[in-house]
């Protein structure tokens, strides 16, 4: 596959899910925070919580967050030592971040991420709980240039962002997933 990437299985994300079991306030904390805006600007498509660690900054109220470079870690980032401990060890520097959290039999709807901070980031996930079918498109729409694969908790992979593409849960619990970008480079994983 060209436009999902497995990276890495089975990675014990137990410590990961401890941190977010012992804050469930930081759920939803970016909308609590003046000057910025939610990574994900497809709100429509998205029955999710989020869980920002940094999150994108806008100049002013109305400002397309997909065309800004600023990135502003929330409090949120001080209390999630976990995630930024496996961070740290893959050695990558990460702009926005979160988590994701989608109910049972959801779905991020189809998008791509648009706007100039994008170009220049690749984007990458992982799997905390939950099982998910991830989807990016080839070309446009047609579903003969789909590429899926099912993620499990403890999967590490990128994915093409600039394509269409989403995440249905179809486990049997929250899939909750670490979404983060990472500036493009030929080192990336």
């Amino acid at each position: 596959m060209k436009n999902i990437r497995i990276i890495k299985e089975n990675i014990d994300v137990s410590e990961i899910v401890k941190d977010i079991e012992r804050y469930p306030e930081d759920w939803g904390n970016a909308g609590r925070m003046k000057g910025v805006d939610r990574q994900d600007p497809h709100t429509r498509l998205v029955k999710s919580d989020v869980l920002q660690l940094v999150v994108g900054g806008i100049h002013k109220p109305g400002e397309f967050i997909g065309d800004t470079e600023i990135c502003v870690p929330t409090e949120a980032t001080k209390k999630h030592i976990a995630i930024q401990k496996w961070l740290y060890d893959q050695k990558l520097k990460v702009g926005r971040c979160a988590f994701l959290k989608t109910p049972i039999g959801e779905i991020t709807g189809k998008h791509i991420d648009e706007g100039k901070y994008y170009l220049t980031k690749d984007r990458y996930h992982l799997s905390i709980t939950g099982t998910y079918r991830y989807s990016v498109w080839d070309n446009g729409d047609s579903d003969l240039t789909k590429e899926q694969v099912v993620i499990k908790p403890g999967t590490f992979f990128w994915f093409n962002n600039k394509k269409n593409h989403m995440a249905e849960n179809i486990g049997d619990c929250e899939r909750i997933a670490f979404i983060f970008d990472v500036p493009i480079s030929a080192t990336n994983p």
